[in-house]
């Protein structure tokens, strides 16, 4: 019952943040009957663009990239759907990019254009600065992944060996220039969501390459000397919305357990750091209501991170959050919890995060899982899937972060 009831919180946060319910009201401030240019990328980009067109119909024209196997399940209409890899480019990741600058480019000036934007968008429009190839790209990102740094960082890192994020993509267009976006980032600065595609950055050069630095990239390759002179981002203009986000998730699944007579607390709407480091401090909150005899619901979201470091384990934040989670709890009665990723993917594999209770550890170890080498090697699929406690929902089709939910009853 507990992981039912757990898992249909999440799903109630997941459904209020799908461009079905949190989009259609923002397109009402443009007239359905209006030549309009859609653009798009991320894990939410054909969705959206289906709203698009549910609200212009064919008036709405463009195109958006999404992840592979999130493809819009209706009609788009003029709007084209492509698809590419998430987290790291592919060659379609630079076909998109360059489709999108293009359109953007042959907008008129009087025409709006409204820019679809969501998490993923980073990798899935990938056009690599003038000097640096596709292939040392692709190893930036992956050193990035595994480097243990901030999405903010990541991105700060990805707009500067661009030629379109960075605000590129918005200035490319001389229409009028508005931007609805479903955040997947803290504190939902516009400058981190998918790069900043289509918003003003402030962020140099000389920050991305200190960036680098700091978490040892050592490649020789075009990347660093493109960095020591790059030029600086574009200056841009329009219109900004932040459409959904964690706290659209987290408080509906709040408001929700509150209604069926649970005692809710919020922990954090934008938990950042390493996952093991956050799921240690969590567990001493959740002991700590456990010991007072409180029955109640401490809910958190954000986005950790997992430093692999030289190891070769698969997972995710949280994966790896919930596995400490357990490991720090040791089996207290009372307990259990529920971490995953709203659009679908935690980590490495296709699943969305997992579940935890008293008999965890106990079921761990009649299965012959050793907990210990598994943190160490940061293997916590390995974990889940032997214990068959994943979360897999699928693509969600959107993306506003983590949400976990520890019950103490």
């Amino acid at each position: 019952m507990n992981k039912d009831f757990l898992t249909s919180l999440y799903l109630s946060g997941v459904d209020v943040s799908k461009p079905k319910a949190c989009l259609g009201s923002y397109f009402t401030a443009f007239s359905p009957y209006e030549k309009v240019c859609i653009l798009g990328a991320g894990k939410a980009a054909a969705d959206m663009a289906q709203e698009a067109y549910r609200y212009f119909g064919n008036n709405a024209y463009g195109a958006v990239v999404t992840r592979y196997g999130y493809e819009a399940t209706g009609s788009t209409g003029n709007i084209k759907v492509m698809s590419a890899s998430h987290p790291v480019p592919d060659e379609k990741s630079v076909i998109a990019a360059n489709t999108l600058m293009d359109i953007a480019s042959r907008v008129p000036k009087n025409e709006h254009v409204i820019f679809l934007i969501s998490g993923g968008g980073s990798a899935l429009a990938c056009a690599p600065a003038k000097g640096v190839t596709l292939e040392e790209k692709l190893k930036l990102h992956k050193f990035l992944l595994r480097s243990g740094a901030s999405i903010e960082e990541m991105n700060t890192v990805r707009k500067h060996v661009s030629l379109i994020k960075g605000g590129r993509l918005a200035a490319a267009s001389k229409g009028k220039n508005t931007s609805l976006v479903i955040s997947d980032v803290v504190g939902d600065n516009p400058a981190f969501i998918a790069s900043g595609l289509t918003v003003q950055d402030n962020s140099t050069p000389d920050e991305a390459l200190a960036i680098l630095e700091q978490y040892g990239w050592d490649e020789v390759s075009g990347i660093a000397e493109h960095l020591k002179h790059a030029p600086p981002l574009p200056r841009i203009s329009g219109d900004y919305h932040i459409v959904a986000n964690a706290n659209t998730a987290i408080d509906v699944g709040v408001k929700r357990a509150q209604t069926e007579g649970w005692n809710t607390h919020v922990i954090s709407y934008a938990e950042t750091g390493e996952a093991a480091e956050v799921a240690k401090r969590h567990a001493e909150i959740a002991l700590d209501y456990k010991r007072k005899g409180e029955t109640c619901l401490l809910f958190s979201g954000g986005e950790l991170t997992v430093t692999l470091g030289d190891t070769e384990g698969e997972g995710g934040p949280n994966q790896e959050y919930l596995m400490v989670l357990a490991e720090a709890l040791r089996g207290q009665a009372g307990i259990c919890a529920l971490a995953a990723d709203t659009d679908g993917v935690d980590g490495s594999k296709d699943v969305a995060g997992g579940y935890i209770d008293e008999n965890t550890l106990s079921r761990a170890s009649e299965k012959g899982l050793d907990l210990n080498n598994l943190i160490e090697q940061h293997n916590s699929f390995a974990f889940f899937d032997g214990l068959k406690d994943h979360i897999v929902i699928g693509p969600t089709r959107t993306n506003v972060n983590d949400f976990r939910v520890i019950c103490v009853f």
